[in-house]
């Protein structure tokens, strides 16, 4: 019983290894890595100053 706990433990991390590595390459093909790298999506700020801004 242990042995097949085992085996499949395994087999759920080579399958999610895997299936990260595929996402991995689609994402990468998808775009380029100047705008994985950006923060396009919106500004970078600091916690005090979101909160400050989230309350006005």
């Amino acid at each position: 019983m242990v042995d097949i706990m085992n085996w499949s433990a395994w087999a759920i991390a080579g399958a999610l290894a895997l299936w990260m590595s595929v996402n991995l390459n689609r994402t990468n093909k998808a775009f380029s890595e100047d705008y994985l790298l950006s923060s396009e999506e919106g500004e970078i700020v600091d916690a005090d100053v979101g909160e400050t801004a989230a309350r006005s």
